[in-house]
């Protein structure tokens, strides 16, 4: 059995009992963290912070992976580079400031193409400056402080395999000295004339998953790090899937070239099989929640601030016309484009609601300040940060330039938890957009499918981050974070009976 099979085969137990078909082999966030492609949902090099990023491959195969690094306004890609990984290799980076911008560096011996120099690659622009004919701007900024925050995928491409007289596999695997015994070989093989560039299949076989990572944003001067897992999907591939495996740049595989168009969710207590006409809508479903919840803390007693990053990870499928689909609105479950008529941005109305340690709540209105937009109380990104109780960007604890703040003078806790609802705005208005039907492309945006399955909310993932400030104690640094992953609520509607 394959090892990322484990939970499919569970899936298959419980799919056995509960007569549900076609549920082994469905697309699915797995619990257990390992599987074929890797969400990482923020990276920052504002505010003094570097990020650390690492994958582990726990099979005894190579892997071929494509790594792509995405900005947080409109998820255009930063950076985009192959990784060929040996059996039960370990890959690390760090994600640090540039004077303007943000460049990877690794002193990692695991193949890359390209290579990644000694002093580190900076990330560019071209995919939203307009120099890019195929990527025409978007409205938003141009600049390479852009680059500066966002969010990392890696995405499994397939096996690396001994297969022809190349011995790929070989030429990537780390011998005793710690070091691959031929990288250039396969920076070689998608030069010119290189057997790649011929046929990119040769040595490479069905990828598998065993993948997981870990993200860790940190703050030498603070003394502090803020360290999260890696969203992993399982079953990203159908089990008749060939490797997809494209040259260094290519824009796919992206996070919607799933051909795995089945998934499994849990929701409303059951587990949930839907059936959907492409991989986008599929992945999508996967993270569909209608509300957020998690602690704050702005106690001035412990000089302590609290931070959520929301992460639409599918978003830019759904809002960005001119670089991925030729629509004249946004599809559900997001509501606007992303253009500059918009001012930039892709706002999305949500609700907020706050209780403190003794279950007291409050019963006003409460908006983000400033409001980011016309739209008010909305989400306006792929990736965000939403502050408790502090001013104007950038954001005191990840530096976000990108920040919705909540002025707790009107709620009245300096503690508690908060919930962010995807199905209603700041009046308790039901927002009809935030759902995903089967077939989103459709005229009305209606289920086309036998299953009828219906996710309320917006496809997003996320934590909170609280630091604690005590500055010098006795000599030394006293400043302590804690990283939280967000807790979901999901819900499935269905007009013809129960969701299943």
């Amino acid at each position: 059995m394959k090892r990322t099979s484990m939970t499919a085969a569970i899936l298959a137990g419980i799919a056995g009992v509960a007569g549900i078909s076609n549920m082994a082999n469905a697309i699915y966030l797995n619990p257990d963290g390992l599987g074929s492609v890797l969400v990482y949902p923020y990276y920052t090099v504002n505010g003094g912070n570097a990020t650390l990023i690492s994958v582990v491959n726990t099979t005894s195969e190579g892997k071929a992976i494509k790594v792509r690094f995405l900005e947080a306004y409109n998820s255009r890609e930063v950076l985009d580079f192959n990784l060929y990984m040996s059996p039960f290799d370990v890959w690390v980076a760090a994600v640090a400031p540039t004077a303007s911008g943000a460049a990877v560096l690794t002193n990692d011996n695991s193949c890359t193409v390209p290579p990644i120099p000694t002093a580190g690659q900076p990330f560019r622009t071209s995919a939203f400056d307009g120099s890019i004919s195929s990527q025409p701007k978007d409205g938003g900024p141009t600049s390479l402080s852009r680059t500066r925050e966002g969010y990392v995928e890696l995405i499994e491409m397939g096996t690396v395999t001994n297969d022809s007289s190349h011995s790929t596999l070989s030429a990537i695997t780390h011998g005793s000295s710690g070091v691959p015994s031929n990288c250039p070989q396969v920076k070689n093989a998608w030069s010119g004339g290189g057997y790649w560039t011929q046929n990119a299949l040769i040595d490479i076989s069905d990828p598998d998953g065993g993948l997981f990572g870990t993200g860790s944003v940190i703050n030498v001067a603070q003394g502090t790090i803020a360290a999260y897992n890696a969203e992993a999907i399982d079953s990203f591939y159908a089990r008749a899937t060939t490797a997809t495996h494209t040259a260094p740049g290519s824009l796919l595989p992206s996070i919607a070239s799933a051909t795995n168009t089945t998934s499994n969710v849990f929701a409303n207590g059951d587990l949930v099989t839907t059936f959907y006409a492409d991989g986008v809508n599929a992945v999508s479903s996967l993270f569909m929640v209608d509300n957020v919840y998690n602690e704050y803390n702005v106690e001035s007693g412990t000089n302590s601030s609290t931070e959520w990053v929301v992460t639409f990870p599918t978003k830019r499928f759904y809002v960005d016309k001119p670089n991925l689909y030729v629509g004249s609105v946004a599809l559900k479950p997001f509501d606007v484009l992303f253009t500059s008529a918009n001012n930039g941005s892709s706002c999305s109305p949500v609700g907020l609601q706050f209780w403190n340690r003794e279950e007291a709540t409050t019963s006003t209105g409460v908006d983000f300040s400033p409001a980011p937009t016309a739209a008010g109380t909305a989400l306006c990104w792929e990736a965000q940060v939403v502050t408790f109780d502090q001013g104007t960007p950038p954001s005191t604890i990840l530096g976000s330039a990108l920040e919705a703040n909540i002025d707790l003078t009107s709620v009245g806790f300096t503690s508690g938890w908060a919930r962010i609802d995807f199905t209603v705005d700041s009046g308790g208005t039901t927002q009809a957009n935030h759902v995903l039907p089967i077939n989103p492309e459709a005229a009305n945006n209606a289920p086309t499918t036998q299953t009828g399955n219906v996710f309320l909310g917006l496809p997003a993932t996320g934590f909170s981050v609280i630091e604690y400030v005590n500055g010098n104690v006795g000599g030394a640094l006293a400043n302590y974070t804690g990283l939280y992953r967000h807790k979901f609520h999901r819900t499935c509607t269905n007009t013809q009976g129960a969701c299943s």
